[in-house]
């Protein structure tokens, strides 16, 4: 009975030891994504939309093939849009590009951000950009989670 345990357990470490390093394999050229900007398209009333322009960069030696991307982004710890889209476009290795996307807000998301820059809380603001991108002919999906911080000047 003992043998068999641990003859089973000789047999998961090299997996568990492989599956560990291919992760970290992975990481490594894991595609960045930074917001390049961003700028009003639609204001009504209870929906804003807005032209985001997000750059892709591949730091792998390998092409990066986008069939498609949503995301979610979050401001100063707070979600504040959401965005889509099916557009398939290429990142070469080791090379950026920008992509122009649509990010939609709500009234209230847009309201609690004007009111906390009002009361001088912040004296610029972060951003969490989170989602992932469809690549491949597989449709495997490639995560992205990125932040960023803008300081307003007095």
């Amino acid at each position: 009975m003992k043998r068999g345990i641990f003859l089973m357990i000789g047999m998961l470490i090299p997996v568990f030891l492989l599956a560990g390093c291919a992760h970290l394999r992975g990481t490594a050229d894991t595609p960045r994504v930074n917001i390049a900007g961003l700028t009003p398209k639609e204001m009504k009333l209870f929906e804003q939309v807005f032209a985001m322009e997000l750059r892709v960069m591949n730091p792998g030696d390998k092409e990066l093939v986008v069939n498609g991307l949503a995301f979610n982004v979050e401001v100063n710890g707070q979600a504040f849009a959401r965005g889509v889209s099916n557009e398939s476009f290429r990142v070469g290795p080791f090379a950026s590009q920008v992509v122009q996307v649509e990010a939609v807000t709500t009234l209230g998301s847009l309201l609690r951000q004007i009111v906390q820059a009002q009361k001088g809380e912040v004296p610029g603001f972060t951003y969490r950009l989170k989602g992932y991108f469809n690549s491949g002919p597989s449709a495997s999906r490639i995560p992205f989670d990125e932040t960023g911080e803008f300081k307003l000047s007095p």
